[in-house]
């Protein structure tokens, strides 16, 4: 299935075939201070659940610019969480366009009543993508991640409801 995004992107769901491809994205220089960077088995286990997702974002030539993952496909309740979004070339646009798509597809095609993530409170440039795409600033996770060099980072929660999605 591919999920079109603007006339320069398009996102389709990824195989397990796909995951050379997101360990080597998660693993670029300075992503580990930004993202959560998983083993091959643990991805494996991600994308074996029923309510996760995983998009590549390709140019129309079939050249991957990055990735999404998404759980809690289905839940009612709390809705869609972006678990980790990564481009190729951070600063070329291709993160807003990847992100926007995918929170089209988790309000209208998966129907979620929210859109949620969480951001390192650090992150500047990631949350303010965010808050140009719609989603808010909702609270905080205190020291809710340990970092690679033992240091513990605190989490931004931030969602977009599904009456607040512009195309709902």
């Amino acid at each position: 299935m591919a999920l079109h995004v603007g006339q320069q992107i398009h996102l389709r769901h990824a195989s397990g075939d796909d995951l050379a491809y997101v360990m080597r994205t998660e693993r670029m220089p300075g992503y580990e201070l930004l993202l959560a960077q998983w083993s091959l088995a643990e991805h494996r286990e991600a994308m074996a659940r029923p309510d996760v997702v995983y998009f590549i974002a390709e140019r129309a030539r079939g050249e991957a610019v990055g990735f999404a993952i998404c759980e809690g496909v289905g839940d009612r309740h709390n809705g869609i969480k972006l678990k980790r979004i990564a481009v190729n070339s951070p600063g070329a646009g291709d993160g807003g366009r990847i992100l926007r798509a995918v929170i089209d597809w988790a309000i209208n095609d998966a129907a979620a009543p929210r859109f949620w993530l969480d951001v390192f409170d650090y992150n500047e440039r990631a949350r303010e993508l965010y808050r140009r795409a719609g989603l808010r600033e909702d609270g905080l996770f205190r020291s809710a991640f340990a970092l690679p060099d033992g240091r513990r980072a605190d989490r931004v929660i931030m969602s977009i409801l599904a009456d607040e999605w512009p195309s709902r």
